[in-house]
């Protein structure tokens, strides 16, 4: 008996030595995967597990106001973030991250989201890292059109956070006291609030190497400057308010041209030049008689 429970014994300790592997959840939206919401996906999600999300538009309940709260998860796009969409339909904000230490959101748009603080991005004390995301579209009634920070240290890095809205921080709202890093993103043509806007610091979070540019109320750093910022036109393959935030060959933003040498913005280049011809209203009108 004594032999037994020692050997019961030596398998419970193994058992717990083992480590507990991390799961991918699978969403997808036309089914065939763990679910077909990304809420979905993360309410699936334990700590230290990934959300993998198809390429497709999302939109309505479950992809709305998804909220990560207390995880450390990983939300993933399988493609990338122009054929991965979060369209938020003026129906609610895109992502809230609320004390998710450790969390990575990556390659997702992030539009039309409305919310008073953050249209498309919340993160609410919290540690972690968003990159490589389109954030565009989006509207907040008091702060950060497009992303707000509450308290935390997170890295917010190669983004192209463009065309959208707030009174403070039509682009990137922070409310302190904030530490992190915020490096190569392209924050640009906010149609209201500044490009940043910081209140109630202090402020620690560095910016370094990003494009701030044409953004109604004003193109300044608040916090501090780490240096290799620029504000000049990123020069995107498509027209205005196309959803093409893809760079032109020539742009600063790319690594052969940027101030640190690496690129800026959640895209690469996929043009060289993209030409324009004036025309008249009189010729536009022909095309249609």
């Amino acid at each position: 008996m004594r032999v037994r429970y020692r050997s019961l014994v030596a398998i419970l300790v193994s058992l717990a030595a083992t480590p507990v592997q991390a799961a991918t959840w699978y969403v997808h939206p036309g089914g065939g995967g763990d679910t077909t919401t990304i809420q979905g996906g993360v309410d699936l999600a334990a700590n230290g597990d990934s959300v993998l999300v198809a390429p497709g538009t999302y939109t309505g309940a479950g992809n709305v106001n998804v909220l990560v709260d207390s995880k450390s998860i990983t939300i993933v796009s399988e493609s990338t973030a122009y054929n991965t969409i979060l369209d938020c339909q003026g129906s609610g904000q895109g992502f809230i991250f609320v004390n998710a230490d450790g969390s990575v959101l990556h390659g997702f748009t992030v539009k039309n989201g409305l919310g008073a603080q953050g249209g498309g991005i919340r993160l609410d004390n919290t540690d972690m890292t968003v990159r490589y995301n389109i954030v565009s579209g989006n509207t907040a009634t008091l702060a950060g059109g497009g992303i707000f920070v509450f308290k935390g240290n997170s890295t917010i890095h190669n983004n192209t956070i463009v065309d959208n809205w707030a009174p403070a921080g039509g682009g990137l709202a922070l409310k302190g006291p904030i530490t992190g890093q915020v490096y190569q993103n392209i924050i640009c043509t906010s149609a209201g609030g500044g490009g940043i806007d910081c209140t109630t610091g202090p402020f620690n979070t560095v910016f370094t190497c990003n494009d701030i540019w044409g953004n109604v109320g004003g193109d300044a750093i608040c916090a501090v400057d780490g240096g290799s910022n620029i504000s000049v036109d990123p020069l995107f393959c498509g027209i205005p308010g196309s959803g093409n935030v893809y760079i032109q060959q020539t742009s600063q933003c790319t690594a052969t041209f940027s101030p640190c040498g690496q690129a800026i913005g959640a895209l690469g280049i996929l043009c060289t030049t993209t030409k324009t011809q004036s025309v008249t209203w009189g010729t536009i009108k022909a095309l249609y008689r």
